[in-house]
């Protein structure tokens, strides 16, 4: 995406590493490191590409609320341009397949946009921009929030592809949408 200028990227792995919040788990696939693994990626990608970037990780909090806040506090105190947060999906029938990004009133950035397309290209299923009001990450940040869900976990087909293609390629598709 050239033509950006340097951002400020508040940007955190979903849920967290152990206790309240710890996130979906599918076999040896668990949302938690895994978004982690893709996080430290995309946050060295983008330092490459000469955007500030602040890690608004939690590790560990007493309830799924507290990391939340507390996630969503950092990236309010950080002055960020944007807020990308790194989730993987999952769906009661196992059948739910590719990447979606969840914004305000389902708004079509053009980084949101770009990061489905680049996942798209490495094999995912390219499952759109929905609409996140919901979702307290979207509600209650003060910049652009992206939540991206990378891929289902529990679905075979994305974690064949996951898996052959590893954190780094996953990540580098993240962090070229917000390539300057």
């Amino acid at each position: 995406m050239k033509g950006l200028m340097a951002l400020k990227i508040a940007i955190g792995a979903g849920h967290t590493k152990s206790g309240a919040g710890y996130g979906a788990v599918s076999g040896t696939y668990k949302e938690s490191d895994i978004a982690r693994d893709i996080t430290k990626v995309v946050i060295k990608e983008l330092k490459k590409q000469g955007h500030k970037v602040v890690d608004c990780t939690i590790d560990l909090a007493n309830s799924q609320n507290a990391y939340l806040k507390e996630q969503v506090k950092l990236a309010n105190n950080s002055g960020a341009d944007y807020f990308l947060c790194i989730h993987l999906n999952a769906s009661a029938t196992h059948l739910g397949k590719g990447s979606e990004i969840y914004t305000w009133n389902g708004n079509k950035d053009k980084v949101a946009i770009k990061i489905l397309d680049n996942l798209e290209d490495l094999g995912f299923k390219n499952r759109g921009i929905k609409k996140g009001n919901g979702y307290y990450i979207v509600k209650k940040t003060n910049m652009k929030a992206l939540l991206i869900e990378v891929f289902f976990l529990d679905n075979k087909t994305d974690q064949k592809l996951y898996t052959k293609l590893g954190a780094k390629k996953v990540a580098e598709a993240i962090a070229n949408a917000l390539d300057k």
